[in-house]
């Protein structure tokens, strides 16, 4: 009896071992894809608990970023976070680190994760509804955040692109779900694609913790 459950410890680590592997080569080449592009905008459908279902945009040159999801709006040009809510014409500006691993705050690492700030593996292929499989990784960040447990990512195995993304938060029973549902790569963007402009919102309140 000993002797078989130690054949099947050993079976699960070579199983493990390769699960790993596949997990690294396709999140190597998803990161050297994104190599060759300048810039890029994604449009998605994210979903979450209690905001339900949204449409939103997120554009990426290097570390600088422009997100629009929900009702708000995020700029940060390398060094600087605006986070703006058009409901109260309020913005709030930080600092952020470039950095920083955490999607939810840095969502330029949404589609280019290093895997050096995870533990992954991979997970059992999936259909979408018209019958294409998808590769399955799933994440568990090696710096502990509050924000999120998990990250799995669905990926298409011939073109190595990112199609759906499952965040699991510790706030709430269900994920939050992004449906990547276009991309462009190498979108024309300036300097002012990435920045807060006050000028454009008249009477704005702003709230600097810099």
């Amino acid at each position: 009896m000993k002797k078989i459950i130690l054949f099947f410890l050993s079976a699960l680590c070579v199983f493990q071992a390769q699960a790993d592997e596949r997990s690294a080569e396709l999140l190597e080449r998803m990161r050297n894809q994104m190599r060759d592009w300048t810039s890029y905008r994604v449009e998605f459908t994210a979903s979450t608990e209690d905001e339900g279902t949204t449409n939103g945009t997120l554009t990426v040159n290097g570390k600088r970023f422009a997100a629009q999801v929900g009702g708000q709006e995020l700029y940060f040009d390398g060094a600087t976070l605006w986070n703006y809510q058009p409901r109260n014409n309020e913005v709030t500006i930080e600092r952020l680190d470039p950095e920083q691993p955490n999607v939810l705050s840095n969502p330029s690492r949404l589609l280019n994760v290093d895997p050096g700030d995870y533990v992954h593996r991979s997970l059992p292929d999936v259909s979408t509804a018209g019958g294409k499989k998808l590769r399955v990784v799933e994440l568990t960040p090696k710096a502990q955040t509050q924000d999120y447990t998990t990250i799995t990512l669905y990926i298409d195995p011939e073109t190595a692109l990112l199609k759906r993304i499952s965040i699991a938060t510790p706030s709430s029973d269900r994920p939050i779900e992004m449906t990547l549902r276009k991309l462009q790569t190498n979108v024309p963007v300036s300097e002012a694609t990435f920045r807060f402009d006050p000028k454009a919102h008249p009477g704005v309140e702003v709230i600097d913790f810099r």
